[in-house]
């Protein structure tokens, strides 16, 4: 990429209402391209054939290839680095991957821009490429590439306003004494925001959330949700996006409407910090299409009309190929001292299922969003432990099927994603991310009912991904279209130590 006409044009391939921008990487305030909005009549045919190809490219760019469900292997290559001064708490993105939202210790949130970062906008220091890998430092003519921030705001605790009654000719009830309190920077304990960024919630170090808008007065907080007396480990935005989940170290877990700023549920039973919350996927099973022999060139070729749902892209529309569905009813949270608990939002009244703590385990499940995480089906779970293992769990029956041991001295699992084709699993430690293979049966996996008849294999079921190294890792992000992936370091204010970095990965899948 050594020139404009080599970069990538990554825009294209994830269309985006953020993409009405100037050339410095600001939002523009642009009305409503549907004419519907503007209170038109009737678009003409051309105007909606044009919309509906909008759609569908949308819809097809935001789907998987089918190679990542059949492929072999991953290939997962860091090509970015985005420069931290802090160790990073939070992480978030919107469903296209062009804007990325990171919260560090500093009490700073930063916005990137994705796809200007991937095509080299910006370049790193001769300093800050020294430790990074060869696929960041050398690369665009030696020079490596780095994160373009588009913007950037302070994350501030609000302090909670009383309001003050007069009857008659005295005040009635007691009125604080004392200074009057001013916001103060906080820490970014998590965060979440909308799939097109139009707003987002923030955790504070003291407990409360601020709903903030993005796309217009950026970084403005207009409503404080209060409830917790701890910093906010995990903010998950439901499916609906109209209701939120939020945990905290003081062992709450509670369910907001976002209508109304109040809470409609909690979720009791942790006696610990609550560190992750994740909600079970949604899985279609994708049926290959046949194929379709190239017509010889007499013969006439059918053009495809965009409206015709006949002629259309069967790929675009196919569940199967829809990997970050979620179901609203079922998820499941965790805490540090090593509780599973999982939860049908469909039965108020009915107890959390429990995975049980394995023998000989050390407490410990340190998560944000992913360190315990689902398998793409929604059938298994998998969660990082202290002692370097990572627990395989079935759903349905709840039981202990396996468990997967990190080499000797890798340290804590202390993040764990799941890939789209069901047997590769993204497992962080402090000296390396490791992309593992589930399926392999070797001397790293040790089974609760293991054939005799069957010995192990001597193969090594992981490779390990570059970039990290060193470090404690707080998130790792995978996009809808499971092309790119984004890492983060820091410790989230538990123990560890941290990189203060933030990687940018390019995957392939790897067909044979």
């Amino acid at each position: 990429m050594s020139s404009d006409e080599d970069d990538l044009d990554l825009n294209d391939d994830a269309p985006s209402p953020l993409d009405n921008g100037t050339d410095d990487g600001e939002a523009m305030d642009t009305e409503d391209p549907l004419p519907s909005a503007q209170n038109s009549p009737t678009p003409h045919q051309d105007t909606l054939s044009h919309i509906c190809t909008q759609v569908q490219t949308q819809r097809r760019h935001l789907s998987l290839s089918p190679n990542t469900l059949t492929c072999h292997s991953y290939d997962c290559i860091p090509h970015a680095a985005a420069i931290h001064p802090n160790p990073i708490y939070s992480l978030a993105a919107t469903r296209c991957f062009r804007w990325i939202f990171t919260g560090s210790e500093d009490g700073f949130i930063r916005k990137w821009d994705f796809f200007q970062s991937m095509n080299g906008k910006a370049l790193l220091t001769q300093a800050q490429r020294h430790q990074h890998v060869e696929s960041i430092s050398l690369i665009c003519a030696n020079n490596g590439q780095a994160g373009v921030m588009s913007s950037w705001w302070e994350h501030e605790e609000l302090p909670e306003i009383v309001p003050k009654t007069e009857s008659g000719e005295g005040l009635q009830g007691e009125i604080a004494q004392g200074p009057t309190l001013e916001p103060k920077p906080s820490p970014v304990c998590s965060m979440d925001v909308h799939p097109e960024a139009l707003w987002g919630l923030f955790g504070c170090d003291n407990g409360s959330i601020n709903l903030s808008t993005l796309r217009h007065e950026e970084g403005k907080c207009h409503h404080v949700l209060r409830h917790h007396k701890g910093p906010v480990s995990v903010l998950k935005i439901m499916p609906s996006e109209t209701g939120a989940i939020s945990a905290s170290w003081d062992r709450s877990v509670a369910e907001w409407d976002l209508h109304t700023g109040k809470i409609v549920r909690t979720y009791d039973g942790h006696s610990s910090q609550v560190a992750c919350v994740a909600f079970q996927p949604l899985f279609t099973p994708h049926v290959p299409t046949p194929h379709v022999p190239t017509p010889h060139p007499k013969e006439e070729v059918m053009e495809i009309d965009p409206t015709d749902p006949s002629t259309s892209d069967t790929t675009a529309n196919d569940p199967g190929l829809i990997w970050d569905q979620k179901n609203p009813n079922t998820m499941f949270t965790t805490s540090v001292d090593g509780q599973c608990l999982l939860w049908d939002r469909r039965e108020p009244s009915k107890d959390a299922r429990r995975l049980t703590l394995p023998d000989r385990t050390p407490p410990w499940c340190v998560s944000d969003k992913k360190k315990a995480c689902w398998s793409a089906d929604g059938s298994t779970i998998y969660v990082g432990r202290r002692n370097g293992t990572v627990d395989e769990w079935d759903f349905a029956s709840l039981k202990h099927k396996k468990t997967f041991r990190m080499p000797a001295n890798s340290g804590p699992v202390s993040f764990v994603t799941g890939m789209p084709n069901g047997k590769h699993l993204i497992c962080a430690s402090n000296d390396c991310i490791r992309l593992w293979d589930t399926s392999l049966d070797t001397f790293f996996t040790t089974w609760l009912e293991r054939d005799e008849t069957r010995k192990p294999s001597s193969t090594i079921p992981f490779i390990i991904l570059p970039g990290h190294h060193g470090g404690c890792i707080s998130q790792i992000l995978v996009d809808a279209t499971c092309r790119y992936m984004i890492t983060t370091s820091g410790n989230r204010g538990w123990e560890g130590v941290s990189t203060n970095s933030c990687l940018f990965y390019d995957i392939s899948p790897i067909i044979s």
